[in-house]
């Protein structure tokens, strides 16, 4: 989840995803090819949903009260005005046609952030895609929220659930969302997952816990920096410095906007093994 966080930033460090245009010709003899209907949003076949298109055209409207006693973004109890979030993908995605076993979610945020779980999962549970907040001002969709003096935005949309802890990093609380995609859930398997066992443990707590900000050989997110391709980050960061940058960024950085996560030293360590696999498994 991210609540209140951008998993793993590491490096704000400076060192550190039809149109057609004709030109009807005037005549009796001129072909006149009509212009394309756009495809309809309610297209089962579909494995990318644009929220925003959605909201657009009013079909995000039939909203329910949703309450949260601790809600882990604002850290308190909030209201939300959402629609279940299996009733958005079964009516304008291919959810229903997929392998839910088979097939992961990939929530895509405005500002990079791209955080993924399993669709069996997400539609096993209380999922819902909050669109405005009840307990916003009159004047605004959302409740506003500052981190260390920066504002943070959740519009326009945030995944919350009921009956599920927000520190539950199985489940994706992306606030800032604006598109959802299906995808097979090992697609990268073949590029990320380690040969080696000794790196395997890092790898689970790098995709768990970094890969939502973060890419590697250019797949993950990106609000933060790639950090394998062209350089490795372990090439330019000494080992120590890395280790007590990903336990403490605020120690190394002023206004860093990369949270302190809590990770202990052997995890950090963890990490560090799978990155340093991964320098000498870098894209062509």
């Amino acid at each position: 989840m991210r609540p209140m966080k951008k998993i793993l930033l590491f490096l704000s460090i400076p060192v550190i995803y039809l149109s057609c245009n004709h030109s009807p010709s005037s005549g009796a003899d001129s072909l006149q090819v009509a212009k394309p209907e756009p495809v309809l949003l309610s297209s089962t076949d579909s494995i990318s949903v644009d929220l925003v298109e959605l909201k657009e055209k009013g079909l995000l409207e039939n909203t329910r009260l949703i309450t949260l006693s601790k809600d882990p973004v604002y850290r308190k109890k909030k209201k939300y005005n959402a629609i279940a979030l299996k009733d958005i993908l079964e009516k304008y995605s291919s959810a229903k046609k997929q392998n839910a076993a088979e097939t992961k979610v990939v929530f895509e945020c405005e500002d990079g952030y791209k955080p993924e779980m399993s669709l069996e999962k997400l539609l096993a549970s209380k999922a819902y895609l909050a669109v405005s907040d009840a307990d916003a001002p009159e004047d605004k969709e959302w409740e506003p929220l500052e981190e260390k003096g920066r504002e943070i935005k959740i519009a326009p949309f945030y995944v919350i659930y009921e009956g599920v802890a927000g520190d539950d990093v199985n489940y994706k609380w992306p606030y800032n969302l604006v598109k959802i995609h299906l995808a097979p859930l090992h697609e990268n398997d073949a590029v990320l997952v380690p040969r080696s066992e000794s790196a395997m443990a890092g790898y689970v707590l790098f995709k768990n816990r970094c890969q939502t900000c973060h890419s590697i050989n250019k797949i993950g997110g990106k609000m933060g920096p790639e950090l394998n391709f062209p350089k490795n980050v372990t090439e330019y960061w000494k080992i120590e410095d890395l280790k007590a940058f990903i336990q403490n960024p605020e120690a190394y950085r002023n206004d860093v906007k990369m949270p302190n996560l809590g990770i202990k030293p052997k995890e950090a360590e963890e990490i560090i093994r799978y990155l340093e696999y991964m320098r000498k498994n870098k894209i062509n």
